[in-house]
C-alpha cells in the first residue's frame, strides 16, 4: 500500500519527534541546592594584574589545615595560605564558572548573568550583569574598601553560599544563592565527577562525605591569629610600572588561576 505525500510527511515527523524526545530527556539536567556552613567558604577578590582583580571562592575542608587567614576590616584582607602548601583534599578553590555560579530565584543563572568585579566608590562590588540591558543587575557583595592585596568579598544579606545537588548527591560546585531557606542535608553523597553537567554520570559509584553544614559558630580554621594587614604600597609605583618585587607578588597570586604544569622527567644518563 502506497502512502500519500501528506501522510508520508506526517509519518516522518512522528518518527523524528520520537527519536528526539529521549535525547532531550537524557540531556535535560535539573539541579537543586543545599545549605552549607558559611564559615567554611570565602569569596576573594584576588589581584591578577596591576589594579585588576579576579573572583575566587575557596572552600575549607573541615578539620584540615587552614586555607586562608583574615585580618583587618574595610576591607578585610585575606592571606591565601593555600598557596604555601599542597592543598589537595584540604582546600577547594573555585576560580571560574566551572567551579561557581549564580543561583537566582531557584534556578541556575550561569548564562543570563555574568559575574564581574567593578570598582565603584572606593571599593569593589561583585555585580551580576544581566545579558539583557533592560533587566536590572544584581549586587552580590562588596569589599568595603580597596587595597592591592586579596580582599574578602562580604556577601550582601540576601545572598549566601550553597552547593549544587544532583539526583540527591552533591556536586563540587558552589552557588552564590538568594534562596532564603535552602534544604539542610547530612552525610550527603558526593559525585566523583567534574562540575560540567554534561560529564555527570549517575551510574558512577558515589561516596558519602560529610558536608559543611550551617552553624552559628565562628570559623576555627579561618580565624586564627590575625596577620598584619598589607598596606597599599604598590599605589606609589612610578608611572604604573610594576617593580620586580611587586611583580613577584602578582605572580604568586596568578598561580591560583593557573593549572600546575606536569613536571618533566630528568633526562636519562648516557
Amino acid at each position: 500500500m502506497k502512502l500519500s505525500l501528506p501522510l508520508k510527511l506526517a509519518t516522518m515527523t512522528t518518527v523524528v519527534a520520537t527519536a528526539i524526545a529521549p535525547f532531550q530527556a537524557a540531556t535535560a539536567t535539573e539541579f537543586d541546592e543545599f545549605a552549607v556552613d558559611q564559615s567554611k567558604f570565602i569569596a576573594v577578590a584576588v589581584p591578577f594584574n596591576f589594579r585588576q582583580y579576579k573572583l575566587a571562592i575557596i572552600e575549607q575542608v573541615p578539620g584540615q589545615q587552614a586555607c586562608w587567614q583574615e585580618s583587618g576590616n574595610s576591607p578585610t584582607t585575606v592571606d591565601l595560605l593555600l598557596l604555601n602548601f599542597d592543598h589537595s583534599n584540604i582546600c577547594r578553590p573555585a576560580v571560574d564558572t566551572n567551579g561557581y555560579s549564580l543561583r537566582h530565584n531557584g534556578k541556575d543563572d550561569k548564562v543570563e548573568y555574568t559575574l564581574n568585579l567593578v570598582n565603584q566608590n572606593g571599593q569593589l562590588q561583585l555585580i551580576a550583569d544581566h545579558q539583557d540591558p533592560a533587566q536590572q543587575d544584581l549586587v552580590i557583595g562588596r569589599t568595603n574598601g580597596i587595597v592591592e592585596a586579596p580582599m574578602k568579598i562580604e556577601l550582601d544579606p540576601a545572598w549566601k553560599f550553597t552547593k549544587r545537588l544532583y539526583n540527591g548527591s552533591a556536586v563540587q560546585h558552589i552557588y552564590m544563592s538568594d534562596n532564603p531557606n535552602p534544604q539542610v542535608l547530612k552525610n550527603v553523597a558526593t559525585l566523583p565527577t567534574t562540575n560540567d553537567p554534561a560529564n555527570i554520570n549517575p551510574s558512577q559509584p558515589v561516596t558519602t562525605q560529610p558536608q559543611p553544614l550551617p552553624t552559628d559558630q565562628p570559623a576555627v580554621a579561618t580565624q586564627s591569629t590575625p596577620a598584619q594587614t598589607p598596606t597599599a604600597t604598590i599605589g606609589g609605583l612610578i608611572n604604573n610600572v610594576l617593580t620586580p618585587l611587586s611583580q613577584a607578588v602578582y605572580d604568586t597570586y596568578n598561580s591560583l588561576f593557573t593549572a600546575p604544569s606536569t613536571p618533566q622527567a630528568p633526562p636519562a644518563e648516557r
